[in-house]
């Protein structure tokens, strides 16, 4: 398995947008994670049009934590379908079937991550067990903020990659962050470099100047294409042939270069917790 969390230091480098690009781009079957702490429920609203997600996600895996249920088993049965009902083919047709996309949804109240303290940890290992049935995760860990992200999933991750545009703003923000990120991940025993994820390189400064300038790897990066995103961030019709147009495309590859960099695909468990891997194919019109 390849667990990979993104995290931003403030304001909105994109991502939430980013972190479902890069599912919907991946080359193997993925569980994208929404874990930020600051629930806005972007992907519910936006990308899936509002659809009923009731007993899905971190609030009902809390619940059941809260009755001694272990979470694990529960995991997989607790996602939806990145690819359901709205994301059939430009045709209408249902598309081939491929890697499975599912995502786990987040909170859905400001106060719910306080009450969901004691559930990281088996949160972080339940992930960390789909290792065994061949699913990689993406988690959206949102801002990293004044205490920080979450130790477990520190601790749980092959690649810790901060979310940046290319702009001055962007990247003096980052900065004020990344000592505590390096420390935090040294705390955590996690064995991850962090690096950037950077969204639309070249505006104007590009990735080798970040990297120099910053003192961390540009690990991948993603085409800024707004009017692209928004069939993302706010479920806009996608236009003709979107899953080759710069955003996806440039997402395609950064997935792919994740997924090879962080780990090889491993051979599914019989009888593994993550059941179905069943889904839709990346490539999306």
């Amino acid at each position: 398995m390849v667990l990979v969390l993104l995290c931003s230091a403030t304001g909105s480098p994109g991502v939430t947008t980013s972190a479902l690009a890069l599912a919907l781009g991946w080359p193997r079957s993925v569980l994208l994670v929404d874990c930020d702490r600051d629930p806005a429920q972007a992907v519910q609203a936006g990308w899936l049009h509002a659809a009923p997600l009731a007993s899905r996600g971190l609030v009902d895996l809390a619940q059941a934590h809260r009755e001694l249920q272990p979470v694990a088993p529960l995991l997989w049965s607790r996602t939806v379908d990145l690819l359901g009902p709205g994301h059939d083919g430009p045709d209408g047709t249902a598309r081939d079937r491929g890697p499975s996309r599912r995502f786990l949804p987040g909170f859905t109240h400001p106060g719910s991550a306080v009450v969901f303290e004691p559930v990281w940890a088996e949160l972080a290992e339940a992930l960390a067990a789909l290792s065994g049935s061949g699913v990689d995760v993406v988690v959206d860990a949102g801002r990293i903020g004044r205490t920080g992200l979450p130790r477990p999933l520190l601790a749980a991750a092959d690649a810790v990659l901060v979310v940046v545009r290319s702009t001055l703003r962007s990247l003096a923000a980052a900065r004020l962050h990344l000592d505590g990120l390096r420390d935090a991940i040294v705390d955590a025993g996690a064995g991850a470099q962090p690096g950037f994820l950077v969204v639309g390189p070249g505006m104007p400064y590009g990735n080798a100047e970040i990297s120099h300038q910053l003192g961390l790897a540009v690990v991948a990066d993603i085409g800024w294409r707004p009017e692209q995103a928004a069939v993302l961030s706010d479920g806009l019709p996608a236009p003709r042939r979107f899953e080759q147009r710069g955003l996806m495309r440039s997402a395609r590859a950064a997935a792919s270069a994740l997924a090879s960099a962080a780990g090889p695909a491993r051979a599914p468990r019989p009888g593994a917790a993550a059941g179905d891997t069943t889904g839709s194919r990346d490539e999306r019109a």
